[in-house]
């Protein structure tokens, strides 16, 4: 009886890992892992070489230069807001179901971040509207902050197999100051 419930567990859980990959496709997971905005490798001497694009088909991210390479390709422009990682929203709503997440306004452009956003780049203190799974504030009644957190929402308990961190609870705000000493008596 027991093992007939284990694999029946695992059965469960294999279907669900079939059926995140099937609403999170894989080159999100691939896309959050890559680091942009640092110079190429294939053209070092070449001005404006930064890696702000990503080729969905290759799941690599490339430069401009790179661009001729990957034409004919499925591909993402990665930009800078508030030294975060952000998609145009019209951009990826082509290839992923972006409702619910926070879009910010960049030149007459709307954007989303494709990382959780850090502390200090929080909008305002009140806590009316806030992230599902990051508890941050949020402008509108949305449900996430980030691309991150909606795929982490959708994922549930198989976060550790995504790569994806696991900044579910917010964090304890450490003292800025150590502990105080007493002035010393002359």
């Amino acid at each position: 009886m027991r093992k007939t419930l284990a694999i029946q567990k695992l059965q469960a859980s294999k279907t669900q890992q079939q059926k995140i990959c099937s609403v999170v496709p894989p080159w999100l997971i691939v896309m959050y892992n890559s680091i942009f905005f640092r110079n190429c490798v294939t053209h070092r001497n070449a001005k404006k070489n930064e890696l702000d694009r990503f080729c969905i088909h290759c799941l690599q991210s490339f430069c401009s230069h790179c661009l001729p390479a990957h034409a004919f390709h499925k591909q993402l422009k990665i930009r800078r807001y508030v030294y975060s990682d952000v998609i145009n929203r019209q951009d990826l709503c082509k290839l992923f179901n972006c409702a619910g997440i926070q879009t910010y306004h960049t030149n007459k452009a709307k954007v989303v971040f494709l990382k959780q956003r850090s502390r200090h780049q929080q909008q305002s203190n009140s806590m009316d509207y806030c992230c599902t799974i990051c508890n941050k504030s949020l402008q509108d009644n949305l449900l996430y902050c980030s691309i991150a957190c909606k795929v982490l929402d959708i994922c549930g308990d198989d976060e550790p197999k995504l790569g994806l961190p696991l900044t579910r609870k917010p964090r304890l705000r450490r003292s800025r100051k150590g502990v105080p000493l007493r002035a010393p008596m002359f």
